[in-house]
């Protein structure tokens, strides 16, 4: 009898491991409009887990339609009322009432694209996104904020850079599994499990280019199989911490277009906010050198069709707005009553050229930078809640704060 009990126990025990094996990514948590979210990448549509909530065990479904070349998603809404959640034992990070400590990464992928010399991905010094997502996971944030743009394997390695950018299996490019796992889910693997997620959509992830992977896996809402241009704003709320999460993938930077300005100004005439932070992956106010630039050249201003709409009808009570697109940290603080302008593009993604160390003073689509901080190193930004403000600090691979300062309800300071 007790080698009978022992091997129904090892049958039972056995029984339960097959869904939990085939899980491709850990089950990280993301916040839509209707809350939390679960959500796992398995190897089979069969292999979903299940979830215990609150001591209640239910099944993750497939996310549906799975679209080709990409792997299955699971998933499964969390009520509102959750207080603990575990897949196989391991604990599920849930929302936080009142999130006090946020980090924001940005720009995230290694760049094989185009004609230029492939990033190094395979040089944790040249692209180090595992780096800042495992030093970002051991600050214990309670949400995590990604401005967009994880996908920059487009284009397959080239023949002479395999060493740089080919897998031990062969090259992973576009829009596949393969590619998404390799620039984001391996890398951010710690850090998904650590914390709630809040994604934005990057140009990457444009209707020509990487959307399937992230409407399929990072959107909050159902899937409908399609490629939206223009996704419909949402809110996030944690407590007093109200995010707006607006969609800019679509958004130039080089050819202002008169209609998609009218279509944002709509969306962001919609938006009511009360000291809230407004997330897209292109900044509304920010400075750049472009990569083609001859030395000495001055930063210019880089608006897109959503500045304009802002421009032209500013939402009130917005303290904050959160972006990437830029590849390095800018933190920019103006007069004339606009909001504080957080650029967090430096997630791992290949840099663009550094700014000027003293940029207070300029002038952007008629407002003059108060302050600015600005700084060309890979890291992760933490905001941590301080009474009334936040304290920010930008962090590097090695631990190091490069960049310090508070920001109040009604504009940024420099930390004393």
């Amino acid at each position: 009898m007790p080698f009978l009990n022992k091997t129904l126990f090892t049958l039972a025990v056995t029984a339960t491991l097959p869904a939990f094996s085939q899980t491709l990514t850990p089950v990280w948590t993301e916040m839509g409009e209707n809350g939390a979210v679960a959500r796992v990448v398995v190897t089979s549509a069969s292999d979903c887990p299940s979830v215990t909530v609150d001591g209640a065990v239910q099944r993750m479904s497939v996310r549906l339609p799975v679209p080709d070349g990409l792997r299955p998603a699971c998933e499964l809404q969390l009520p509102a009322s959750v207080k603990t959640a575990s897949v196989a034992g391991k604990p599920l990070a849930l929302p936080v009432g009142d999130a006090a400590r946020v980090v924001v990464i940005g720009d995230t992928g290694c760049r094989v694209k185009g004609t230029r010399a492939p990033q190094d991905c395979n040089d944790p010094a040249k692209w180090p996104f595992e780096r800042v997502s495992n030093a970002a996971a051991e600050s214990k944030p309670d949400l995590v904020i990604h401005v967009g743009d994880y996908l920059y394997r487009e284009d397959p390695c080239p023949a002479d850079a395999l060493k740089n950018c080919g897998l031990p299996a062969g090259s992973a490019s576009g829009d596949t599994w393969a590619a998404w796992d390799a620039d984001f889910f391996t890398p951010a693997r710690n850090l998904l499990a650590a914390a709630p997620w809040a994604f934005s959509r990057g140009n990457h992830e444009a209707c020509e280019r990487a959307w399937r992977g992230w409407f399929y896996y990072l959107d909050p809402r159902p899937f409908s199989g399609t490629c939206e241009a223009f996704s419909v704003p949402y809110a996030v709320t944690l407590g007093k911490l109200a995010l707006f999460m607006f969609d800019s993938a679509s958004a130039s930077d080089k050819e202002l277009n008169p209609a998609t300005t009218a279509r944002y100004a709509k969306q962001l005439a919609a938006i009511h906010a009360d000291h809230g932070w407004l997330v897209l992956h292109h900044p509304l106010w920010g400075l750049k050198i472009p990569a083609t630039a001859a030395p000495g050249t001055p930063p210019g201003e880089s608006p897109t069709e959503v500045t304009q709409a802002w421009e032209s009808a500013p939402v009130a009570g917005i303290d904050l707005v959160v972006s990437g697109h830029t590849h390095l940290f800018e933190l920019l603080s103006f007069d004339h009553g606009r909001p504080t302008q957080l650029v967090a593009g430096d997630g791992g993604t290949e840099m663009g050229n550094s700014l000027p160390a003293q940029i207070a003073g300029l002038k952007l689509r008629g407002a003059t930078l108060l302050s600015g901080e600005n700084a060309h190193e890979f890291g992760y930004t933490a905001l941590t809640r301080n009474g009334q403000s936040w304290h920010l600090e930008l962090t590097n691979t090695l631990g190091r704060v490069l960049q310090s300062a508070n920001i109040p309800g009604n504009g940024l300071r420099a930390a004393q």
